[in-house]
């Protein structure tokens, strides 16, 4: 995966553009979480992971204040994309096809989110978190 710095201008504007799509569903995503939380084929551990990112994303302090331009909503996308890559490792793929109401796989929508979200994570922090 690419550092943001080693990024050409095309390919940060592609993911801006990315990202505000992500954006516009994530009524959408936060269904499915809500729904994953209440279903027992999930386990408690992911079910303990998505409370406590839905939490973080939607409390007003940040380890990045979302007042930082360009910057400040990058904890709340890696911390989401974390959760969800949690998610599609534990949780069967039927189980998010059932809960799923968006437009798309969504598999393949929470896989470019992960991928988002790994592209703003420097290098020697990913090497620190293991798989």
């Amino acid at each position: 995966m690419m550092e943001p710095r080693d990024m050409s201008a095309a390919s940060k504007e592609e993911r801006q553009t990315q990202l505000k799509e992500y954006a516009l569903i994530a009524p959408r995503l936060l269904k499915l979480l809500g729904r994953l939380m209440r279903d027992p084929r999930v386990p408690a551990r992911s079910k303990a992971i998505l409370l406590c990112t839905v939490g973080y994303v939607l409390s007003p302090i940040d380890i990045i204040p979302d007042a930082i331009p360009r910057m400040g909503r990058v904890d709340d996308i890696v911390l989401t994309a974390f959760a969800l890559d949690h998610i599609l490792k534990r949780v069967p793929d039927h189980v998010l096809h059932e809960h799923w109401d968006g437009d798309g796989d969504v598999l393949d929508v929470i896989r470019n989110i992960i991928e988002i979200g790994a592209g703003l994570v420097p290098r020697w922090i990913r090497k620190l978190i293991p798989d």
